[in-house]
């Protein structure tokens, strides 16, 4: 068997666990050439759109966004891919693969994937390219809607541009698994089982920050702006990042500490496996925080600064001020719905990274007795605090920035903003339930199985 049937036996054979690295690549490909599309479309080209070069520039930088998006999102997918094959790995290299065959066998099945990457994201904004036009059409206020079309431009540097990216990832993965141990690859994964540590002058630290940061955010006013928000932002994400790896640590102790609830039928079980997953995501759950608060204020900011313009009668220097913050207004809902589904993604990969550790423990436990429904329970517990731990920092965060926005404003419209939270947890909660319907098939904890 050569290596090229080899990876497309791979392919066959596992696809499940490609899937999520596959989709992830085909959503990233689909954004950029219904972005590029637009871009490069000939009315936006020959100035038949008001407010064109604002129109362009606006999206140009919004294409910009999606590549940095596009390489991260792609990187870290990648990297989770990585992790959870590691030991496969080091099984091919103790059955005398060489280094130079395993890392030859990587950059074939991420060529392949590539490829199938780029033709389904390509084929799929071409599909949704028309409602997209349309969209945008509305948003400008344009009295015939844009013409569908597909640019050989947009086309050759979305295809060119990904595979350029894939290739890049694929050699730099091939290289790092190829410098790793057989021992250190068939170690990757393995818990330790020391529970998330804290030290009390880091919460003290967190809570400080977090105070301080809220303070100043409610202080600020057209004098004082330059000078405290970067002061604001430094402080929020030190102190959020010191609430996950310290502050959780604490609560869990304080948990612990009081026995009806801790010995309270599974939830010592619950508190005591969540010690090692907070341990382990700590980092994870930080970066979900913060996009979920850029998610939340990007999508309260646009529309507050049209309810400013609005109020104020404020003139602008472009052609149709109102066109163009519908279009800012699209870009911006647009980029949070990116982070969204990023800051879902994060945690989805997360959660699969260790699926046969999880699958050995839930067996363990089936063993001395506990019931389906139980392991379910602790399932939903579990994977529920990755989910909105991570939430509701950003909701708060959020709300403090919007109120700072509010001030300096001289607007409030707080139904807008808790009607845009709102949306954000239901579809936080809709991606929880696919998450935990997801992984509890693959642990084999459907309602169906005894």
């Amino acid at each position: 068997m050569t290596l090229r049937s080899h990876a497309l036996r791979n392919l066959r054979g596992n696809w499940r666990s490609y899937s999520a690295f596959f989709m992830s690549s085909v959503f990233s490909v689909m954004i950029f050439y219904m972005y590029a599309a637009f871009v490069a479309h000939p009315d936006l080209t020959s100035s038949h759109i008001i407010g064109t070069s604002q129109v362009r520039l606006g999206m140009v930088f919004c294409q910009y966004i999606i590549v940095i998006f596009s390489f991260l999102f792609v990187l870290y997918s990648n990297a989770a891919f990585l992790k959870s094959r590691m030991k496969e790995f080091g099984l091919l290299y103790m059955f005398g693969m060489t280094r130079m065959q395993l890392r030859r066998l990587i950059v074939y099945e991420s060529t392949v994937i590539a490829v199938m990457a780029i033709v389904a994201g390509i084929g799929l904004g071409v599909l949704f390219s028309k409602p997209f036009f349309m969209a945008l059409g509305v948003l400008l206020g344009m009295n015939d809607p844009i013409a569908t079309l597909v640019p050989l431009h947009a086309l050759w540097i979305t295809a060119g541009g990904f595979f350029m990216l894939f290739t890049l990832i694929s050699i730099e993965s091939a290289m790092r698994v190829g410098r790793t141990e057989i021992a250190l690859l068939l170690n990757v994964g393995d818990r330790s089982e020391e529970q998330i540590v804290y030290t009390p002058w880091l919460a003290l630290l967190a809570a400080v920050c977090l105070a301080s940061s809220y303070g100043m955010a409610l202080m600020l006013n057209a004098s004082n702006f330059s000078m405290l928000a970067p002061l604001v932002l430094l402080t929020a994400i030190i102190g959020t990042y010191l609430l996950f790896t310290q502050c959780s640590g604490l609560l869990l102790r304080l948990v612990k500490s009081c026995k009806r609830v801790y010995y309270n039928r599974t939830n010592l079980i619950v508190f005591a496996q969540l010690g090692l997953k907070l341990k382990e995501n700590a980092r994870m759950l930080f970066i979900v925080s913060i996009l979920s608060a850029v998610i939340l204020t990007a999508s309260g900011t646009v529309y507050m600064l049209e309810l400013a313009l609005q109020l104020n009668d404020i003139k602008t220097q472009y052609d149709d001020p109102q066109g163009v913050i519908s279009l800012t207004m699209f870009i911006g809902v647009f980029i949070s719905l990116l982070f969204f589904i990023a800051s879902g993604s994060m945690i989805y990969f997360k959660l699969f990274t260790q699926l046969k550790e999880d699958q050995m423990q839930y067996k363990a436990l089936t063993r001395i007795g506990m019931t389906q429904a139980e392991l379910r329970k602790i399932v939903y517990m579990q994977v529920g605090i990755l989910f909105f731990a991570p939430c509701l920092v950003g909701i708060v965060h959020a709300l403090v920035a919007l109120k700072a926005l509010n001030n300096l404003l001289m607007v409030s419209n707080w139904i807008y903003s808790f009607v845009i939270i709102g949306i954000y947890l239901a579809m936080q909660t809709i991606y929880f339930l696919v998450a935990c319907n997801s992984y509890m098939k693959s642990i084999n904890l459907t309602k169906g199985n005894r």
